[in-house]
């Protein structure tokens, strides 16, 4: 069971703030709890697994004295935390397939990403504006806010806005006459 496991490991590391039994007393309280929303959040059975994991794991190698009272709402804001982190390092393919399988509604194979992937990019390298692709790919590939993009390009952040949305909206129609 994942309890032991992560308990035997850290045993070794382990101190007085916190014996076995408040450690598995909340782990049995609220691990499931745990899973679900990292599940809700994460839609991936293995890594909600391990941000379960991870947050007891780090209250066992923080050694952290969690007050009963505040137990569920800590946990569960470290799950989402957790969540968060790891939706916020995903790799920019990752993000440019997701919002190509959203704005398209097509699921993807993972037989065919990366030939829908390029389809997407070379699409966006010859029908896009110049000013639009260019927006394109600070957002999407460098990550840049909306006012990053303004700033850099010396035009507002509604323009940034404007150049996007017409680019998901061209994107869209070209992917969905051709399905």
């Amino acid at each position: 069971m994942l309890f032991y496991r992560v308990y035997e490991i850290y045993a070794g590391k382990y101190l007085n703030k916190m014996t076995k039994q408040e450690f598995e007393f909340l782990f049995r309280k609220y691990h499931i709890k745990m899973y679900h929303l990292a599940l809700t959040i994460l839609y991936d059975e293995e890594e909600s697994k391990d941000v379960v994991s991870d947050v007891f794991t780090t209250i066992l190698d923080r050694n952290l004295d969690i007050d009963a009272d505040r137990a569920e709402g800590y946990l569960l804001i470290s799950v989402r935390n957790r969540c968060r982190n790891i939706i916020a390092n995903k790799s920019t393919r990752e993000r440019l397939m997701h919002l190509f399988s959203v704005e398209v509604n097509h699921p993807l194979s993972v037989s065919d990403d990366y030939s829908r992937l390029e389809e997407l990019m070379n699409y966006i390298d010859t029908d896009l504006p110049l000013l639009s692709k260019k927006i394109f790919r600070m957002r999407y590939l460098r990550e840049m806010s909306y006012k990053e993009i303004s700033d850099e390009l010396n035009i507002s952040k509604v323009t940034v806005y404007n150049h996007l949305s017409k680019s998901l909206e061209k994107i869209s129609e070209h992917f969905n006459k051709s399905k």
